[in-house]
């Protein structure tokens, strides 16, 4: 028998134990909670992005070009250290 295999004992033990099901005006009511909470993180998040929207527009094809600049003039030093 490996571990994984089930017993008569432990058959016995689950088949003792109570299904417990939620209450439907229970589960209604912690889904209404839930969102609730998910439509005003949504809120937050969509004013904090609106607010970093213009800076945004420019400061990343910024920095995407920087660091490729950056990643090019490496390139080409390593090459002309190469033929040297």
């Amino acid at each position: 028998m490996t571990s994984w295999e089930p017993t008569k004992a432990i058959d016995e033990d689950l088949a003792a134990l109570r299904v417990h099901d939620a209450d439907p005006a229970r589960v209604e009511r912690i889904r209404a909670r839930c969102v609730a909470v998910l439509a005003s993180r949504l809120e937050v998040e969509q004013a904090r992005s609106e607010r970093s929207a213009p800076w945004r527009a420019w400061l990343e094809p910024a920095v995407a070009l920087g660091l490729g600049a950056l990643y090019l003039a490496e390139a080409v030093t390593r090459a002309l250290a190469f033929y040297r």
